[in-house]
């Protein structure tokens, strides 16, 4: 990597780094000696790295580049093209698939208007038919059908307004993922998230008559929000408004508690996500730390 910066380690880096990022410039931040190293991925962006600094330390705000219109433009890009598609296939294959299964799903599948493949993908009902679930039996009986039900309401939306919201977010947040730490890695995440989520709305909520992906909306954003307070060099931030947006959201349905929204869900998944997300950034810290001594 090149070598871009070399300042005392209290000076706080996130703004520099949050612009690089917007810019597409790939970059690590290395502590070692009481010193913060920024280094950058590529020769090429060496002087606009260069010109970023001058101007954040000059204090100028400096506007995003004008953005490609996310998934929308990937969807349908410009002039007939299919340049925004390939290239949300190549960075983030598994957030789109995932965009797509439900949208697809929201046909074939409707939570509103159930079919038999919605109940199908319904959260297994572990009581097995009683009103006490036997732990034991649980145990005894547990298949991978059921695992993969355990996770499958995710899938599941009632309604254009319930599918739009959770799709929105899902591409947005997702897509920072995957395209900083993969698809692997963005695979065990929603695979935690969804089966602490589901689990929290089955317990609480009442029944496994439920679906939906904002759990798991709520909890890739407390996901990032983590890796932004515990290990910023991963180049995983948000901004402090949508921050703002997210927990007033939250609250406010919290303290609704209207019979349509999944609280016990947008609770479990938020809660999961911090606790994934502050430990496996911690961790991340740690390694990088301990790979710079060697």
């Amino acid at each position: 990597m090149i070598h871009l910066l070399d300042v005392h380690s209290g000076i706080n880096q996130t703004e520099l780094s949050r612009v690089l990022w917007q810019h597409r410039i790939s970059h690590r931040i290395m502590e070692h000696e009481g010193r913060q190293l920024l280094l950058i991925a590529s020769e090429n962006k060496l002087a606009l790295a260069h010109d970023l600094y001058r101007r954040v330390q000059q204090g100028e705000i400096i506007p995003a580049p004008e953005a490609s219109g996310g998934l929308l433009a990937a969807l349908l890009p410009t002039g007939g093209s299919l340049q925004g598609l390939s290239t949300a296939l190549n960075r983030s294959p598994l957030t789109l698939a995932l965009v797509l299964a439900c949208i697809a799903l929201a046909f074939l599948a409707p939570l509103h208007r159930p079919t038999a493949l919605t109940w199908a993908l319904l959260y297994p009902d572990f009581s097995f038919g009683t009103r006490i679930i036997d732990l034991s039996r649980v145990v005894s009986q547990f298949t991978l059908e059921h695992f993969l039900r355990m996770l499958s309401p995710i899938l599941l939306h009632a309604g254009a307004m319930h599918l739009v919201f959770n799709m929105l977010w899902l591409w947005e947040l997702g897509k920072r993922i995957e395209q900083r730490q993969g698809s692997l890695w963005m695979l065990l995440t929603l695979v935690v998230l969804a089966l602490l989520s589901n689990t929290a709305q089955y317990l609480y909520g009442g029944g496994n008559n439920f679906g939906g992906m904002s759990g798991v909306v709520y909890g890739l954003f407390a996901y990032v929000w983590m890796w932004q307070l515990f290990n910023r060099a991963a180049g995983l931030w948000l901004p402090r408004a949508l921050i703002g947006f997210f927990l007033l959201s939250l609250l406010i349905m919290t303290w609704l508690q209207l019979d349509m929204i999944a609280n016990e869900a947008h609770l479990g998944g938020f809660l999961a996500g911090m606790l994934f997300g502050a430990l496996t950034a911690s961790i991340g810290r740690l390694r990088g730390r301990d790979n710079e001594r060697r």
